[in-house]
C-alpha cells in the first residue's frame, strides 16, 4: 500500500430505492466498495439503515447532502438542479434557512445511523454550490468542529476534463477546497466517475480503468512533488500532511428501476463492480481502494 494510489470508492444514493439499496449492500458484503452516501430525506432510509449494521466499521457511511431529488420537493425545498445552481449563483437562499435543512439532514441520518456521518457530498454536488458550501461549513464547525474525528469532505473537482466534468468543477470546486482549507475538516481533492449514463457494463469498465489510471498517474505525480519539496525543505500550502484518496463516486443498482432515469446504468455499474474484472483493474493501475476516515484518522491534515 505505501507504493499504490489511494482510491475511495463510493456508492452515491443509498436508501434511494430497494435496487440501489441492495446493490450498496451486496457490494459492501463483497468488498467492493470502501464507502456510500445516504438519501437521509427518503422514506426507506430507517429500514434500509439496517441492512448496513453488519458494515459500520468496515465501510464509510456518510450523508448525501440533497437539495434536488423527489425527496427534497417532498421535504419542501428541493428543485430542478438547474434552479438550485441558478439560486445558489444568484445568492438567492437565505443562509440562516440552508443551515436549517442541513442540520435536519443531519439529524435525520444521525437519529437513524446511532452516530455521525464518516464522510458528506452532495447529491448532484450541491454541498459545493455557492452559499450553500458556506452554509454547510458553518454547521460542520458547530456540530463537529470539536471532535477528534471529524467527517470527511468530497470535493467535486472531477477528472479527466470535459464538458460536465468541467461544468461540475466550476459549480465551487475551487472555492470548497479553498474554505476547507481554513478548517480542519479533512478532504478527497479530486473526483471521479462522471459520464453521460450511456455506457453498456463493457464500456463502463474501459471508462473506470482510465479513472484508475488516472488516479494512479496523478498521485505518483503528486508523490514525486513532495518528495522534491521535502528534500529542499519546501511545504506549500496544498500540500500540508500525507497524500490522500481520491474519490471515485458510482451509481449501482441491482434491477432496473422504471422510474429511474439512469436505471439502465446503474445495473451495468453494478454488474462490473460485481464481476472479477474489479480487483485486477485495480491492481493492473496499482491502485488500492480504502476507506478516507482510516486515512484521515492517521493523518487528519488535508492535502
Amino acid at each position: 500500500m505505501n507504493n499504490s494510489a489511494l482510491a475511495v470508492i463510493c456508492a452515491d444514493d443509498f436508501a434511494m430505492n430497494d435496487s440501489v439499496s441492495n446493490a450498496v449492500v451486496s457490494l459492501a458484503k463483497a468488498k467492493k466498495i470502501s464507502a456510500t452516501s445516504v438519501h437521509s430525506l427518503s422514506p426507506f432510509w430507517r429500514d434500509h439503515a439496517s441492512l448496513l449494521k453488519e458494515h459500520r466499521g468496515t465501510l464509510d457511511v456518510g450523508l448525501h447532502l440533497d437539495f434536488t431529488s423527489d425527496y427534497a420537493v417532498q421535504a419542501g425545498y428541493g428543485a430542478s438542479l438547474n434552479s438550485v445552481l441558478l439560486r445558489a449563483t444568484l445568492r438567492g437562499f437565505k443562509p440562516s434557512r440552508l443551515e436549517i435543512i442541513i442540520d435536519s439532514q443531519l439529524n435525520d441520518f444521525e437519529s437513524v445511523w446511532g452516530s455521525p456521518p464518516d464522510h458528506i457530498d452532495g447529491h448532484q454536488h450541491v454541498h459545493q454550490f455557492p452559499v450553500i458550501r458556506n452554509a454547510l461549513a458553518r454547521v460542520l464547525e458547530k456540530r463537529y468542529g470539536a471532535s477528534k474525528h471529524k467527517p470527511w469532505l468530497r470535493v467535486s473537482q472531477v477528472l479527466p476534463t470535459n464538458f460536465k466534468s468541467s461544468v461540475i468543477t466550476l459549480s465551487g470546486a475551487k472555492a470548497f477546497r479553498a474554505k476547507l482549507l481554513e478548517t480542519d475538516f479533512p478532504f478527497t481533492p479530486v473526483l471521479l466517475g462522471v459520464y453521460s449514463y450511456d455506457l453498456n457494463t463493457t464500456d463502463y469498465r474501459h471508462a473506470f480503468k482510465k479513472w484508475l489510471e488516472i488516479v494512479s498517474r496523478v498521485q505518483a505525480q503528486e508523490r514525486k512533488k513532495r518528495i522534491q519539496q521535502s528534500e529542499i525543505g519546501v511545504q506549500q500550502e496544498n500540500t500540508r500532511g500525507a497524500l490522500v484518496p481520491f474519490s471515485i463516486m458510482c451509481h449501482p443498482g441491482a434491477a432496473v428501476s422504471a422510474d429511474d432515469v439512469i436505471g439502465r446504468a446503474r445495473l451495468c455499474e453494478f454488474e462490473y463492480l460485481t464481476s472479477n474484472l474489479l480487483e485486477p483493474d485495480l491492481e493492473a493501475a496499482g491502485v488500492c481502494v480504502v476507506r478516507a476516515s482510516e486515512v484521515f484518522r492517521h493523518n487528519p491534515k488535508s492535502p
